[in-house]
């Protein structure tokens, strides 16, 4: 599936879901989708077509600007993923299970995936897990690399 069908229909289809919960696409071209919490924080929700084009995955993860302009040179559509592979989102057992593949051959194929197993995870998994981050101190435990945590502090100090 080509990549901008496939952004149309993921917005589509998830965007009248994540709308009320503060997210938007704004400023972007693909599928991710993200809402600022604080000054340093934000939320993302990015759906990325692996290279096959046949699937796709979701990523849902806390992100801040303060690990590094490098990591936010193409906010929205691209940010680096503090959280890692944790950052999956898996149908059945939430952010951090492991990121469930789900089909996307065709648009038929996408919308079905996205109806009835994507959109269904993020109600029952990813509003609940991005509640836990409210401020940078809530994204230190759950970071890829414990090193970055030193830059979380200074950017809360000045």
């Amino acid at each position: 599936m080509l990549e901008h069908h496939f952004d149309k229909s993921v917005r589509r289809i998830v965007e009248p879901v994540v709308t009320p919960w503060g997210f938007t696409t704004g400023g972007g071209r693909g599928s991710t989708f993200h809402r600022q919490v604080n000054d340093d924080l934000f939320h993302f929700i990015h759906f990325s077509q692996r290279s096959s084009g046949v699937e796709f995955e979701v990523w849902v993860f806390p992100g801040t600007p303060l690990l590094g302009p490098d990591q936010w040179a193409r906010f929205p559509d691209f940010v680096g993923v503090p959280t890692g592979q944790v950052a999956g989102l898996n149908a059945k057992v939430g952010v951090g299970g492991g990121a469930s593949r789900f089909s996307c051959r065709d648009s038929k194929v996408l919308d079905v995936a996205l109806s009835r197993a994507a959109v269904p995870a993020l109600l029952t998994h990813a509003r609940a897990y991005l509640a836990n981050f409210q401020s940078l101190k809530d994204l230190v435990p759950v970071l890829e690399h414990s090193q970055w945590a030193s830059l979380l502090v200074r950017g809360q100090d000045g």
